[in-house]
């Protein structure tokens, strides 16, 4: 429920008429209620002035049971039940918010819609709890709007330590307070919880702050309990924990508050939707959660859900809400009267006392009892010393002022002759508890503590039956209340010791103690030495700190049965009087299995052969894998079979050569794009060649004494006619620069950038050095009369330096180059330039290269030392870095590589080279554009000239990359090969291509992970000789990195692993070279001798030279181009780019914990600023002097200063900045950084619709242009470019002349009518023609002609209304693109897009117009492209700037810099811009920031997969070969590497997976697969779905379903399909939508959205199936229990506080008889869990174990293949499944699931492209498993799966 029921008309209000009854009043006589005067406490006036409670029935897991009341038994009676009250005041509910779904919007239901004034609205508003409950009415209806938008994501990403969010410290309460795993008053289970829950979020490097507001303490008022476990929660955090723990806001409105949010900017506040209340009356705290909800997305923060909070090894999974400007709006416009109301909720919770004293004399009560504590604290302080355990002094502070108050209080009852104002009826009175009573309840809870402090977990795992009469209630909460207020009076004034505040009490063990103790009482005796010990000094301290009460000896401990309620009969449950069923292992026959397993095999009782488990197993059919899993075609066949198969069908043969055809075009015309021409024609080396190549013998070196040879005549032939080739070409050089200098100087008009373009256009052909020089001299006085020009005719030149530094640069090139070729006076000539410019000390370093009489020639002239002409105003070092930077020279070795023809290597693209040459492998890890994949070309090239056998795989992460390589390869590449063999093949889940016939195979990892565990494969696997796994990073994805992984581990041959975001390369190639080592000495086996010499007799050609079994490390951290980084702001209309310092991200704190990032470069000016700020902030610090610019030693006197310099000079800044902090500068370093921030607030959140047409101009004013602006949500990208679209089209529209389309009508008429006359004229006799007829049609030639070039020139666009430049060039080969894609719908949207320079780029659009989006980008015509992530990834999409257009959680650093780094054209873009448009300036930080995430292994192991291996090891036909490639997996997880203890894990994990298999009938004992193996291993990324499916059929529960129609034997009816995919939806692709939604039940327009359950019969065989899993890995965590490290297991996990005891506890009487209570088998689960009562039968029974389980195991409920039907949250609320595959099979709306299904458009479109395959999965297997024609099953599959192809193509279209 959304709505408080205390503040809306239709809920009711509860009073008190009767004791213990309540009475509910309806809408009517709530306004009365409210208008009455406020003379008693909101729940009713109290009749006792101590409340007694009967028990109260929870739900806990969907699964109702009763037990004692809130984690203890201190509250009131409740008459009613819960569920009724829930019931009715939902139905109440559910009715009011349909109506305000349905029939109002936002504006109608808002407050003020009614009013026509503001002070009318404020007014009204003020107006009492009528219009309250508007308020309520109104958040509730637009809360359900904003409810229905949150999506499941992750959380964390990849932001590691440098995201920052914030948890509401009552909401994490509330995640685990009523979490069905949580057993009433075990608090330590509750700490343990909550502790496991944070630990695993700071394990993931997540920072984040907890916040406890004041104003919500309320909600828990209805408890002492609850406010004792709160305060005890934050004094826990406080003391114990690092977490930064806010307690000073009073409530999200408090200005303090927002300060924070304002200051600190948190991307997100994790609250909770609803507060899991007990009774009607407390439904305002729910609303308290809303406000804070409300406020928190109204201030720009994003909102995370606690319910639904998922967590696994990597991720943390949320429902998820972005703040917009739209709810920002919404917000301010209602924040006055919401902050009202949060004041009324918060008044109308009632006081936390007011279930323990009346109201009449309540206030007076808490007085006193405040007085008492503060007297027995201080008595205590005196009485035990500083430090002492914070549960002995909670306990005896609490049981002394109890007692007090509850004397005094019944002094005061039995004055007044009976309870103070006790009701007449006296039936329903409780029994007074006596004051002894009272006393003995006391020693019974001192002994429990005492018991607390000696005893360990495992002796305290109790099952008490025994429950609490109402007798006890009374004192029982009182003592309860004052707990919490010791409790907080220790947190302000306490000096106790606090480690043990999580283990205050338990309530299963204090009532066990009092069952013993009424049994028989406690004597010193019977506790023994310890225990009596303790409890004595406890009972003790509470005698002296009381002394006026008389509560008698410390012995003996007693309890009066009459307070006990102990059931007669025993009412544990049936599975703990069974035994555990245990397992024993099936054996098998598998060589691999032994050999991995050894000695584990022992260690588990293994079956006869003769049992009938083992002889119950089915014979099945074998599976054989020979088809394609979605196709159904053939897994192998060679080409020639193929033509084979065709031949038989001429038309099908020309088509599939016509469809090849159609392919090399349009991959040619791709790579035309890509600037790929097949230039490379490559010819195969033959062997004996390169043999005899290799011994020819070296040629002699001539020694010192040796006379030079004579050189032949034909020698020195040859050698003139170099001489005269080169004196011929320097000679047309000459010609060539004298033409183009004559033009020069002619035009002196033309700007000085398109004279130098053309300068720089000569100098790149020209060959001749001498005219080169001369050329570049003569740039150098263009430029330098350009400066002279601009300084004379300019007022204020120095605002302007551009061609100042156009000279500079001039000049380093000619310095940089041609220094040795310059003669003297080109050198003065320099250095007359460097003196006017103002740069002395230039001229006079350049002046000492000349000889001295030039010298003494120039200073005759006086020329140089006269005052400067035209100066730059700054020092040269200064000027460079400030005006220079894009400019700077990189350093480039200048020695060519006879390996690389078009560029010169640098020295590690050389070292990868090498390592190719030498067979190596290698880990590159270099900045994007940086050429690390020239590597990855050169290794095809070198496969393709060794062998037309040898096999390169390229694996890529996207099938976009994929295209783009496939499209380099057709373009880099040509060879001739034999018939059926070609160049280059490709394999994704939708396209396969000449796979086993390449030589280059271009795949995305699951492709590659089928070919290389099929068998009918491992001949083709056999011949890889290199493996190039791009964008390797994705080894920690969120998905499908396992697969990633092991193809690492499975292949043979050597590799080149090419990434540019890897934090961790060196764990990572330590681990790839452990691999390696394996495979060096499986090479070097027996077995592998043995089996070589059957390849031989096979004749498999294997590789030329031996390989190397070395891993090189190669990292490159310079980017070649500086990336810039912006802030767009909108101020007076119009967008400003803001620059910003990429070291005002930084803080202190981060510097300290972290240091300054790696990869936050700086660019030349930036250090300047930097420089200037330290100095500004610290004038005179030690090392200013020595880093000035001018004096810095890299820098000072030097002409050219280089790429290099600058990067030293920033080394030492960072360093200096960093060092300031160590020396105690901190504030001086904060000063720094804040100076460097920019005063710009950004537009995100301000309330401005988006204007994308005004920031695209503005980027091309500002020359930014091309450009990619990058949102991750599709609308976004769509809506970006159609704004533009229809932005430049009005402008067009606006220019035309009114007459505009009558004369492009009446042209296009004419046109018609003369292409219709010339047409005929063509086809007609002119034999007979006379003269003028023959002269006729040429007149209607030429007026065509005339008229189509003027109809051509009335279509081009205007110049300012397109951001195309398109050439004639380009109008060609945007034909082509545009010819390719004339069948795409919406095509003439899509063309008029991209004729105008836009283009949008996303997964869902048609792959036609996203390839052509990516060639015409590239070539220049397109200009502007919104797109999501997909060109992130490795796509070759240069651009000069890149624009974020909004957050996203999916933008993450890795998606930050992966997009980024598309910024900046080498050799096109001396920088790279990036610009944040409506992107919080605080995640701005964080992203520029934040390092790239570490690789970290996951669980290796699924059970399919382990289907799949034995698949590979029993049908390989080189058992050898298969053996090693299955132990390679198994031993080598990135997971287990270098954690033994680990792969014990993973080995057990192995051997029950196993016994599932057998047990399932999918592997027989020699671990063969058979029967539906096929199915499971076709859908492996579908476990256990896969398993249940298999289980229907094996049942025989599909084919009653699957019944056809009488009329149609062989076609089923609507039903069945929908009864078909009702099941399937329930099994695959299962979504689970958040429970609030079911609890609002929104309207929605086509779609059902909540999936109904599966069929009875369906859901009991799911239960069976879950029995099944649920024994073999129920059994398997028993084992595997066994390796945990129990003194960890015995620690919380964020404090590490342990309670495993040093020593064994004392063997005594009582702890015996206390033993006989305890729960008997808690060996499996955590020792936590089992204080909350799971034992060793739960892993049998639960379907959620991960709170239960042992922690340090690592395993996690993904692994256990059990499917539950139902999930709940953490508040026992039922999570439905999302019905979007039944939904689209009804309606078949994309549109539809997003609007209604809770899912953006990408989201939908895959989740129905999956579900469509795997329907096609299922037919196919199907199909190849049934040898009947007639089984209606396959014929309901085939069926359904081409129903529902239709329906996916229809959208796919």
């Amino acid at each position: 429920m959304l709505v408080p029921s205390c503040v809306l008309g239709q809920l009711a209000i509860t009073t008190i008429s009767e004791p213990g009854q309540r009475v509910s009043f309806g809408p009517k006589k709530v306004q009365a209620m409210a208008e009455a005067p406020a003379t008693q406490d909101v729940a009713g006036s109290r009749t006792s002035s101590v409340r007694g409670q009967e028990p109260r029935r929870q739900s806990r897991g969907g699964r109702e049971h009763f037990e004692e009341p809130n984690l203890d038994e201190e509250e009131g009676p409740v008459k009613e039940g819960k569920d009724n009250l829930d019931r009715e005041s939902e139905e109440s509910l559910d009715d009011e918010n349909e109506d305000s779904l349905d029939e109002r919007t936002l504006e109608e239901i808002s407050p003020s819609s009614s009013k026509s004034d503001e002070s009318e609205e404020v007014e009204d508003f003020s107006d009492g709890e009528k219009n309250l409950a508007e308020i309520w009415k109104w958040l509730s209806s637009y809360l359900t709007k904003l409810f229905c938008k949150f999506q499941m994501t992750s959380l964390l990403r990849d932001f590691v330590e440098s995201e920052f969010f914030v948890i509401d410290g009552d909401s994490l309460m509330t995640m685990y307070i009523h979490n069905a795993m949580v057993d009433g008053g075990q608090n330590l289970h509750f700490f343990y919880l909550v502790e496991c829950f944070l630990f695993h979020l700071i394990q993931k490097q997540a920072k984040f702050v907890i916040t406890f507001f004041k104003d919500v303490e309320c909600i828990w008022n209805h408890s002492c309990s609850g406010l004792t476990l709160r305060t005890a929660l934050i004094l826990h955090l406080q003391c114990n924990t690092n977490i930064t723990i806010h307690t000073e806001f009073s409530s999200c409105f408090d200005p303090e508050w927002e300060n924070f949010l304002a200051e600190n900017q948190p991307y997100f506040v994790m609250i909770s939707d609803k507060a899991h209340t007990q009774d009607r009356g407390q439904h305002y705290s729910t609303g308290l959660f809303h406000n804070l909800m409300l406020h928190t997305l109204g201030n720009g923060i994003n909102v995370v859900l606690t319910s639904g909070i998922s967590q696994d090894i990597l991720r943390v999974h949320g429902y998820h809400r972005t703040s917009n400007a739209g709810i920002i709006s919404v917000y301010q416009k209602h924040k006055v009267h919401l902050k009202r109301a949060q004041g009324e909720l918060r008044r109308r919770a009632p006081a936390f006392h007011s279930n323990v004293f009346s109201a009449a004399n309540g206030n007076e009560l808490m007085n006193r009892l405040e007085s008492e504590i503060s007297q027995s604290y201080s008595a205590l302080k005196l009485l035990w010393p500083r430090g002492a355990d914070v549960r002995r002094i909670v306990c005896a502070v609490s049981c002394s002022v109890a007692l007090k108050i509850y004397g005094h209080m019944m002094a005061v009852d039995n004055s007044t002759g009976g309870i103070q104002g006790a009701s007449a009826n006296t039936e329903e009175q409780p029994g007074n508890l006596s004051v002894e009573g009272a006393t003995e309840l006391c020693r019974v809870y001192c002994l429990h503590v005492a018991l607390l402090c000696k005893l360990s977990l495992a002796q305290r795992s109790l099952k008490s039956n025994a429950k609490w009469k109402k007798t006890a209630f009374p004192f029982l909460s009182l003592r309860r209340m004052t707990e919490f207020m010791v409790l907080r009076k220790l947190g302000r004034h306490g000096a106790a010791d606090m480690t043990y505040l999580t283990d205050l009490n338990d309530q299963q063990l204090f009532r066990s103690v009092a069952m013993i103790c009424s049994e028989r009482p406690g004597s010193e005796v019977r506790l023994g030495r310890e225990i009596g010990s303790e409890y004595r000094d406890i009972w003790e301290a509470v005698t002296r700190i009381s002394p006026a009460l008389d509560i008698g000896s410390t012995f003996p401990v007693m309890c009066s049965p009459d307070l006990l309620q102990i059931p007669t009969v025993s009412t544990s449950s049936d599975h703990e009087e069974q035994p555990i069923p245990s397992i024993g292992l099936i054996p098998v026959r598998s060589e691999i299995v032994e050999e991995y397993l050894g000695e584990m095999l022992n260690q588990v009782h293994q079956l006869h052969s003769e049992d009938p488990t083992v002889t119950s197993l089915l014979n099945l059919e074998e599976f054989d894998d020979l088809l394609h899993w979605h196709s159904g075609k053939p897994l192998v066949m060679s080409f020639l079979e193929r033509m084979e198969k065709l031949s038989a069908d001429p038309w099908e043969r020309k088509m599939m050569l016509r469809q090849n055809q159609k392919h090399v075009v349009f991959e040619r015309l791709y790579a035309e794009s890509l600037n790929e021409n097949a230039e490379l024609r490559i010819i195969t080396e033959p062997a004996e060649a390169k043999t005899t190549k290799s011994k020819c013998p070296p040629h002699p070196s001539k020694g010192k004494g040796m006379k030079p040879e004579k050189m032949k005549k034909s020698e020195c032939i040859i050698e003139d006619q170099k001489r005269k080739k080169m004196l011929d070409e320097e000679r047309r050089a000459k010609e060539q620069w004298n033409y183009i200098q004559e033009t020069l100087g002619k035009d002196t008009t033309q700007d000085i950038d398109e004279r130098m373009k053309i300068l720089d256009k000569f100098l790149q052909t020209c060959r001749s050095d001498q005219v080169k020089v001369d050329a570049e001299m003569e740039g150098v006085k263009y430029c330098y009369k350009a400066w002279e020009k601009h300084y004379r005719s300019t007022a204020e030149p120095l605002k302007d330096v551009k061609n100042a530094a156009t000279l500079m640069q001039r000049i380093h090139t000619v310095l940089d180059r041609y220094e040795e070729q310059l003669t003297p006076k080109q050198l003065t000539h320099l250095a007359s330039y460097l003196h006017e410019l103002g740069f002395l000390n230039l001229r006079d370093t350049l002046m000492q290269r000349v000889d001295t009489h030039q010298l003494q020639k120039e200073k005759g002239k006086n020329s140089l030392a006269r005052d400067p002409k035209y100066p730059v105003g700054l020092g040269a070092a200064r000027f460079q870095l400030k005006h220079m930077g894009r400019f700077l020279i990189r350093n480039v070795r200048n020695d060519r590589d006879p390996r690389v023809k078009h560029f010169i290597p640098d020295t590690w693209q050389r070292e990868l080279l090498d390592a190719v040459d030498n067979n190596e492998s290698a880990v590159i890890v270099a900045p994007t554009s940086s050429g690390k994949t020239y590597a990855s070309y050169y290794c095809m090239e070198k496969v393709l000239r060794s062998s037309d056998d040898g096999i390169v795989v390229y694996v890529a992460p996207t099938k976009a990359l994929v295209n783009q390589v496939v499209a380099t390869v057709y373009g880099r590449f040509t060879k001739n090969l034999p018939q059926g063999k070609v160049v280059c093949g490709c394999f994704t889940r939708d396209y396969r291509s000449n796979v086993e016939n390449c030589q280059i195979l271009i795949t995305v990892p699951q492709c590659l992970e089928i070919l290389l565990l099929s068998p009918p494969e491992q001949d083709w696997t056999k011949k890889i000789q290199y493996v190039i796994f791009d964008e390797v990073h994705c080894l920690g994805g969120e998905i499908g990195a396992e697969t990633w992984e092991h193809l690492l581990v499975m292949i043979r041959c050597p590799f080149l692993a090419l990434s540019a975001t890897i934090s961790n390369p060196e764990d990572l190639t330590q681990w790839l070279q452990s691999v390696k080592d394996y495979w060096e000495r499986t090479e070097c086996s027996p077995e592998a001798s043995s089996s070589a010499s059957s390849k031989s007799k096979r004749k498999i050609k294997q590789p030329t030279k031996k390989q190397s079994f070395k891993v090189r490390l190669v990292i490159y951290g310079e980017r070649y181009n500086d990336l810039e980084k912006f802030v767009c702001d909108f101020e007076d209309g119009e967008y400003k780019f803001v620059p910003y310092h990429p070291c005002a991200a930084l803080t202190v704190d981060h510097i300290v914990k972290y240091g300054i990032p790696s990869d936050l470069a700086l660019s030349p000016a930036e250090c300047l600023r930097l420089y200037d700020t330290m100095s500004y902030i610290m004038w005179g610090w030690p090392r200013m002097q020595e880093l000035e610019p001018e004096e810095y030693k890299s820098f000072k006197n030097k002409t050219v200063i280089k790429k290099s310099d600058v990067r030293e000079y920033e080394a030492e800044l960072k360093k200096e900045l960093a060092g300031w902090i160590e020396k105690g500068r901190s504030n001086e370093v904060e000063d720094v950084l804040m100076m460097l921030e920019p005063e710009v607030k950004g537009i995100y959140g301000r309330a401005h619709s988006s204007n994308y047409p005004l920031l695209v101009e503005t980027l091309q004013k500002q020359n930014g242009l091309p450009a990619i602006f990058f949102t991750f949500n599709i609308l976004i990208v769509e809506e970006f470019a159609n704004s533009i679209l229809k932005h430049l089209q009005r402008k067009e529209e606006s220019r035309k002349k009114p007459d505009h389309n009558k004369v492009k009508q009446r042209m296009e008429n004419r046109l018609d009518e003369l292409r219709k006359y010339l047409q005929k004229e063509d086809t007609r006799d002119t034999v007979h023609l006379s003269r003028q007829q023959e002269e006729e049609p040429s007149q209607y030639r030429t007026e065509y002609d005339l008229l189509l070039t003027k109809y051509q020139l009335l279509q081009e666009l205007p110049p300012d209304c397109t951001f195309a430049q398109i050439t004639a060039a380009d109008q060609e080969f945007m034909d082509k693109v545009f010819f390719r894609m004339r069948r795409v719908f919406h095509c003439g949207h899509f063309r008029a897009m991209m004729r105008r320079g836009i283009g949008c780029h996303h997964s869902s659009l048609n792959s036609k117009f996203r390839q052509g989006v990516e060639m015409l980008f590239r070539s220049g015509v397109i200009k502007v492209v919104s797109a999501t992530s997909t060109l992130a990834l490795g796509i070759n999409m240069p651009c000069k700037t890149v624009v974020f257009l909004h957050d996203s959680v999916h933008l993450d650093s890795l998606s930050y810099r992966q997009m980024a780094g598309r910024a900046g054209r080498r050799g096109m873009d001396n920088v790279g811009s990036v610009m944040f448009y409506d992107v919080p300036l605080s995640k701005m930080k964080r992203l520029m920031k934040a390092n790239v995430p570490q690789l970290r292994g996951q669980f290796p192991l699924t059970i399919s997969f382990i289907l799949r291996l034995m698949q590979l090891a029993v049908k390989c036909s080189d058992k050898m070969d298969a053996k090693a490639k299955v132990l390679s997996i198994l031993r080598h997880s990135l997971m287990t590497f270098n954690q033994p203890q680990k792969q014990i894990i993973v080995k057990f994990y192995f051997l029950f997976s196993l016994q599932f298999l057998l047990r399932k009938c999918f592997l027989d004992r020699e671990c063969q697969p058979q029967g539906f193996a096929g199915l499971v291993m076709h859908l492996h990324y579908h476990e256990p779905a896969t398993f249940v499916l298999i289980h229907f059929l094996m049942q025989g529960l599909l084919h009653r379903v699957c019944q056809p129609m009488k009329k149609c034997p062989k076609t089923f009816s609507e039903d069945v399909m929908e009864t078909l995919v009702l099941i399937l939806a329930n099994l695959f692709g299962r979504r689970r939508l958040p429970s609030f939604l079911l609890e609002q039940k929104p309207s929605f327009q086509q779609s059902k959205v909540f999936l109904k359950d599966l069929p009875e019969e369906f859901a009991v065989a799911v239960h069976e199936y879950n029995e099944t899993a649920r024994h073999v890995f129920g059994n398997f965590l028993l084992t595997v229990s066994q390796q945990v490290d129990l003194e960890e297991e015995f620690k919380l996990p964020l404090t590490n506080t342990s309670f495993m005891r040093s020593q064994e506890s004392e063997v005594t009487e009582f702890t015996i008889e206390l033993s006989n209570c305890l729960n008997r088998r808690v060996t499996g689960v955590s020792p936590f869990a089992g204080l909350a009562g799971y034992t060793d039968h739960d892993l049998f029974k639960n379907d959620d174990l991960d709170a239960i389980i042992f922690r340090t195991l690592g395993i996690h409920m993904n692994n256990i293949p059990i499917l539950p039907l139902k999930l709940y949250d953490g508040q026992g609320r039922h999570m439905p499944l999302n019905a979007y595959a039944l939904d689209f099979y009804k309606h078949g709306s994309l549109k539809a699931l997003t609007k209604d299904n809770v899912l953006n458009r990408g989201e939908a479109y895959n989740l129905i492209k999956d579900f469509s395959l795997v329907i096609s999965a299922i037919s196919n297997s199907l199909s190849e498993r049934c040898h009947s024609d007639d089984d209606p099953v396959v014929l309901a599959f085939e069926q359904l799966n081409n129903t529902y192809a239709e329906k996916f193509h229809a959208i796919w279209s």
